[in-house]
């Protein structure tokens, strides 16, 4: 049911242990009772019907959060439910089908058009409430992953907000910040070596807050891309040459690894900012020791290009978060940084994610599609 975006939209306090709104569809009259009972028994509201027709207005995206069919019924059987219920209407909600005859062909064929789960006859009580515990489990995961999207689109939202002030909020920023920074200097100079130290302190401080709101309104600034024909290999090796005077990068080698030839419509200063954060990052995961290799291919119609690096490589409990804004695992970082370079690749037309490697390590691809090779 995952490839369906349209948002599970009802309340979230839904879960395999409390109560939900379930539909039941079957023309046995005693087994959809018998079934009814059994589900209400576990504090579960119930809608049944001898047809689709007869629960068709509860059948709607939100508006429940389980139904179980059965597969045989006259005229509108429980296939023509399902391509109604996931189809035509878009529902995410957990589809069951019961079957008389369960087999591979028809487990396979309902899967392929959308069936979460079936079960066979005889159905027991376990049987479902097994299945329909699985399928209140799915809608929760649905929820608290529209939840998650909602949360990060109204972020991004607000930045943008942000970013159509962001020259002048950079100015009215930057221009305290400098004086403030310039009369700490002053006193420093007037006072003795340890009092200057705590002054040089302050300084530090004042220039970590100016880059990090420096990288925030840069990150929520409108993008206005400028695109040109732009030869990839010479694109990567100067962001190697511009990277390579950064003191996390004194102890590393970095590799670059092009198919001759290769050409892109990009705009070479923003996708460059892209390659140099991967590759500052990689710097910074390997303390300043270790190795990189920057490989750009042609995958059919597709230009790759993927930053790999021999360091520990990204805790699994980060993996999903590492792209979001202000998701930061450094104790010195903003969590711009990555979330600058998916936007940036996205306004390409393109993709950016943390691939599977074998060993250590990460390994960053950005995929751009067709129309970006030249």
């Amino acid at each position: 049911m995952g490839h369906h975006n349209a948002p599970i939209r009802a309340p979230g306090r839904v879960g395999p242990s409390l109560m939900a709104r379930i539909v039941l569809i079957d023309d046995e009259a005693r087994l959809l009772q018998t079934l009814a009972r059994f589900l209400e028994h576990q504090g579960h509201h119930v809608v049944r019907g001898a047809s689709f027709a007869d629960v068709a207005d509860h059948l709607r995206p939100g508006r429940f959060e389980v139904l179980v069919t059965d597969i045989v019924m006259p005229e509108f059987d429980g296939m023509k439910v399902l391509r109604e219920v996931v189809e035509v209407r878009q529902c995410q909600e957990p589809v069951i089908l019961i079957t008389g005859e369960p087999n591979l062909e028809t487990a396979s064929e309902a899967v392929r058009r959308g069936a979460f789960d079936y079960i066979s006859k005889p159905v027991t009580k376990d049987k479902l409430l097994e299945a329909v515990s699985r399928g209140l489990r799915h809608v929760q995961l649905l929820r608290e992953r529209d939840q998650a999207r909602q949360m990060e689109m109204q972020v991004l939202k607000n930045l943008a907000l942000l970013g159509e002030s962001a020259s002048v909020l950079t100015h009215e920023i930057r221009t305290p910040i400098t004086s403030l920074r310039h009369a700490l200097r002053a006193v420093g100079e007037k006072l003795g070596v340890e009092d200057r130290v705590l002054v040089e302190e302050f300084i530090g401080n004042l220039n970590k807050i100016e880059r990090m709101l420096g990288q925030t309104l840069s990150f929520a600034k409108p993008l206005k891309l400028q695109f040109q024909d732009t030869d990839l290999a010479e694109l990567l090796d100067r962001c190697v040459r511009e990277v390579g005077a950064l003191p996390v990068m004194a102890g590393m080698s970095v590799e670059v690894r092009s198919e001759p030839g290769l050409r892109a419509r990009v705009d070479p200063q923003l996708f460059g900012d892209v390659v140099t954060n991967l590759l500052r990052n990689a710097g910074e995961a390997c303390n300043g020791n270790g190795h990189v290799e920057v490989v750009a291919t042609r995958e059919r119609e597709a230009l790759v290009v993927e930053v790999e690096d021999d360091g520990p490589g990204v805790p699994s409990n980060q993996r999903d978060e590492i792209f979001k804004p202000f998701r930061s695992s450094k104790d010195y970082g903003t969590g711009i940084g990555l979330a600058y370079c998916r936007k940036v690749v996205e306004s390409h037309g393109g993709s950016i994610r943390l691939a599977d490697r074998p060993g250590a390590g990460a390994c960053f691809r950005i995929e751009l599609g067709p129309g970006s090779a030249t």
